[in-house]
């Protein structure tokens, strides 16, 4: 069994759900140290969140000293400020807590790592226990191999992507700008690969707007339409108009704005009772086209076009990024990929958010790669072995140049 195989089924055998880590940081800090990393605990106040920062340079100026556990308001007896990474500072970044799993839909514990066939079974195998596996190793052999690379190399992990990353990684971007800790570059290893394993190199991705509304109408007994202000009624009036005209048609690297209703809620439960509030929950995936306030003007627009009395709560989940085609870390990373697959890799920026969205606002270039994510989030969820193995090699020579 090879390294990245033994480590990855070790972390599958961590009944990690959202937000819990049980062992899964220990487990990739015990690797790491073997061959020099810093390693230490990042943690906001008690949130149940950990996050493991794991830093490594055989530059004589860095500086990588202090607390082990660093708490929000309890930094520890050092001097935040002595912190220096120098660069090209390139950073890893993952999660180690999985969704749930119903133990009945699978066949086999998703607990319990299982290799049938080649393939690789378990809760997180795809996303993205296997990929923070490949990752440790990659850095471990990296080290090894090249006792005189440049710059500064690390990973951070979070137990707290699947949930609402409370404590997680937005805490650490924060505590990283602090400490003048800026990564040029960051790989993240959730699983982008499509239909082939390296078909698809995530170089952005969309920003994410949600909203809260509460629609007031006025409730009524519906034999008496003249009496009543149907709140319900008013809220598809809302859909359809904001449904009706597309925001944009999107750019060469972004596909259109999208506008989806996740929840509509109303009435009482009898069919009599015309409903007199309505809550409409909807999100918007938008591109650089777009921002947050704009898309906010056009829905309060749109109300008081039709009359629509309602009040309204905006989560901005994630402003949207893109790294240069060009640059230097798409350009190591789409060579790796090409030299181990022999896939050219299409560069774009579909899908949802990932934690790189945190990452990217500190001036860093973020890419997402990883396996082919056919079963994440589903039972039986699986990663094929070689893909694993090759994936350590693609991590391997992605630094190699960028550091050598």
């Amino acid at each position: 069994m090879s390294e990245t195989l033994e480590l990855a089924s070790k972390l599958i055998a961590c009944n990690s759900v959202t937000p819990n880590d049980v062992g899964c940081q220990d487990l990739l800090e015990q690797e790491l140290k073997e061959v020099g990393f810093k390693c230490r605990t990042l943690r906001e106040g008690m949130y149940p969140t950990f996050n493991l920062l794991a830093l490594h340079s055989v530059d004589p100026k860095a500086n990588f000293e202090g607390d082990p556990t660093i708490l929000k308001n309890n930094p520890g007896p050092y001097d935040a400020s002595g912190f220096v990474a120098p660069g090209p500072f390139t950073i890893f970044l993952g999660h180690t807590d999985v969704v749930p799993a119903k133990e009945s839909d699978w066949n086999s514990d998703p607990f319990s790592p299982t290799i049938k066939d080649g393939v690789l079974y378990g809760r997180g195998a795809a996303d993205m226990k296997g990929s923070d596996a490949a990752m440790t190793i990659a850095l471990k052999n990296f080290v090894k191999k090249h006792p005189n690379y440049k710059g500064t190399i690390g990973l951070l992990m979070t137990s707290n992507e699947e949930g609402d990353a409370v404590g997680g990684i937005p805490f650490v971007a924060e505590w990283l700008k602090k400490e003048r800790l800026y990564p040029d570059f960051c790989i993240v290893g959730e699983p982008s690969s499509s239909k082939t394993f390296g078909d698809i190199i995530k170089i952005g991705r969309r920003g994410s707007m949600t909203a809260h509304i509460t629609i007031n109408g006025k409730q009524g007994h519906v034999a008496y339409p003249e009496q009543i202000d149907n709140a319900c009624h008013k809220g598809a009036q809302l859909i359809a108009a904001l449904l009706e005209k597309p925001l944009d048609n999107g750019n060469e690297d972004f596909p259109p704005t999208s506008f989806n209703v996740t929840n509509f809620n109303s009435g009482v439960g009898a069919e009599n009772v015309a409903p007199g509030t309505c809550q409409i929950m909807c999100n918007w995936r938008f591109s650089p086209l777009q921002t947050p306030v704009k898309l906010q003007r056009r829905l309060e627009k749109t109300m008081e076009e039709l009359g629509i009395y309602a009040t309204v709560r905006y989560v901005i989940n994630g402003l949207p990024f893109i790294s240069s085609k060009d640059g230097q870390l798409v350009t190591a990373l789409k060579a790796a990929v090409e030299h181990h697959t022999k896939v050219t890799p299409d560069l774009n920026t579909l899908g949802g958010t990932s934690d790189g969205r945190f990452i990217a606002p500190l001036g860093t270039q973020v890419v997402e790669f990883g396996p082919i994510n056919a079963t994440i989030h589903k039972a039986n969820e699986c990663v094929n072995v070689e893909d694993l193995e090759t994936l350590t090699k693609i991590y391997e020579e992605a630094l190699e140049k960028l550091h050598l």
